[in-house]
């Protein structure tokens, strides 16, 4: 995970460099605002750019990927009333309510979480007995997502009587980072299939003499 990080910082600070110093001639020479010269540098070049962009997703996608080897998941047993940290997070169990709405019964954890002293509310992983399959019940997954990382509740076995319960606790480190990856990287290949037409506002005429530098 460490060489992957490395290695994604180097790719992103060289594409950030082309961006940067791009830009920085083509605003000299248009006498535009940076937007605006970012922007008819990335037309002018569209399938350069949007392969730069493209490179960029799977950076940020590799990222996701690298936080997997600081994933975290651990399977505790809480009694009512009982807490138990997992890196950041405080789980404390609140009970386990049974209710019904007529076509399942759902038998359902409550989960007091807190992050590094902070209330973060109540999670609520369930199981699920539907009417005619109560033999094959669902695992309902109560999920905290952030830009950080996410975090999953799972109670696989409970006791109704003392309110006692088993929970799955995982922490999932940077796992955003790959949809927020794979958006970037649909991004760079549609600015690549674009046509010159779409940002014409940012394709100032450039002076041939800086066109052939």
């Amino acid at each position: 995970s460490g060489i992957c990080f490395a290695l994604c910082a180097f790719v992103a600070a060289t594409i950030t460099q082309e961006f940067v110093r791009g830009a920085r001639v083509r605003k000299a020479a248009t006498g535009t605002d940076a937007l605006t010269a970012g922007i008819g540098l990335v037309m002018r070049e569209r399938r350069r750019y949007g392969g730069y962009i493209v490179h960029l997703g799977i950076v940020l996608m590799y990222l996701g990927f690298a936080g997997e080897g600081f994933k975290t998941d651990q399977q505790v047993l809480l009694k009512l009333g009982e807490q138990t940290t997992v890196r950041q997070f405080t789980v404390r169990n609140n009970g386990v309510k049974v209710t019904d709405d007529g076509q399942k019964q759902m038998v359902t954890g409550h989960i007091q979480v807190s992050e590094d002293g902070k209330d973060l509310g109540t999670m609520y992983p369930a199981r699920w007995f539907f009417r005619k399959h109560e033999d094959q019940p669902t695992t309902e997954v109560a999920i905290r997502r952030s830009v950080a990382e996410d975090l999953y509740l799972v109670m696989p076995a409970y006791d109704v009587n003392d309110q006692s319960m088993s929970l799955q606790v995982v922490v999932t480190p940077l796992v955003n980072w790959i949809w927020f990856g794979f958006g970037i990287l649909v991004l760079g290949t549609g600015i690549a299939l674009l046509p010159e037409r779409a940002f014409a506002f940012a394709l100032g005429r450039v002076p041939a003499e800086v066109g052939t530098a």
